[in-house]
């Protein structure tokens, strides 16, 4: 036994080596190279617009994103429509209160020129000449007050139609504010309440003769301009207008039933055509009775 067969337990030949390389190398492209018809392809990507920055993501993951997005996109709708009827509160409720403080002022303001005005008809009463010749310091102090009253009063008069004034524009603007809600409600369609989203002068016209046959005022008719009440007039004008025509229904006569033809009449015609008029023939040869 020679070296090579002492180090190694089985005799390698060049065949062995050869088969070895060959199946290394087949290995190598089963690995690197797939059938043909079953190439793998990546997976379709779609492209994403997050805050202005394009992005591809997977397609199974640019779904759920997009779900999230909308998610998000529905709660900041909410939320901002929430916080602008918080606003809008808050803007009716200072008004309110400001409307509130400025009407008792006023009452104060009128009541205090009332006790003014009244002080000073006392003094057109006042015989001057004869109270100074009598009381001439009396006469003093009186004419000092009446003085005085009168810039007073002329001063707090003025103030007085200035606030009226301010309170009557103030009035003006949230009516018109009110009157633009209720339009903008009133311009779309409600099929709860059979409103058809029109409202003109014509539909106007019409529910206030409504309003006035049913037996309101037309003052009260004039200061409706809530939209609910407006639709629940319009709903009860629908709601008269159907029964009305539910009883004219039943008031309404039966038809009579078409007169029918007797059976037999068919038959009576004479049975010689001689004999026959026109139409009576016609209708035998119909029948089939003359040939």
């Amino acid at each position: 036994m020679d070296l090579q067969d002492a180090t190694n337990p089985e005799l390698v030949t060049d065949e062995d080596t050869e088969k070895e390389v060959e199946t290394a190398e087949a290995s190598d492209e089963g690995e690197t190279e797939a059938p043909e018809g079953e190439e793998e392809t990546p997976e379709d990507e779609e492209e994403l617009d997050i805050d202005g920055n394009p992005l591809r993501v997977p397609k199974s993951i640019a779904e759920k994103i997009k779900a999230g997005m909308m998610m998000q996109a529905d709660y900041t709708q909410k939320t901002q429509a929430i916080a602008e009827q918080r606003r809008e509160y808050e803007t009716q409720r200072q008004a309110l209160e400001w409307e509130q403080q400025s009407r008792q002022a006023l009452f104060q303001e009128e009541a205090q020129l009332y006790g003014i005005r009244e002080r000073l008809s006392q003094f057109q009463n006042v015989n001057w000449q004869q109270l100074a010749h009598e009381n001439p310091q009396q006469a003093l102090a009186w004419q000092a007050e009446a003085t005085q009253l009168r810039d007073y009063e002329q001063r707090l008069s003025q103030h007085v139609e200035g606030r009226k004034s301010e309170l009557s524009s103030h009035r003006e603007q949230e009516t018109a504010i009110v009157m633009k809600r209720a339009m903008e409600n009133l311009t779309k369609p409600d099929p709860k309440y059979g409103w058809d989203g029109k409202f003109d002068g014509t539909k106007s016209k019409e529910l206030t003769d409504f309003g006035l046959q049913m037996g309101f005022t037309m003052e009260e008719l004039q200061n409706t301009s809530h939209p609910l009440m407006i639709k629940g007039l319009n709903l009860m004008r629908l709601g008269v207008k159907y029964l009305e025509g539910q009883r004219k229904a039943q008031q309404r006569p039966a038809a009579e039933p078409a007169a029918k033809v007797p059976a037999a009449r068919a038959n009576s015609y004479p049975r010689n055509p001689a004999d026959m008029n026109m139409e009576q023939y016609a209708a035998a040869w119909k029948a089939g009775r003359i040939k």
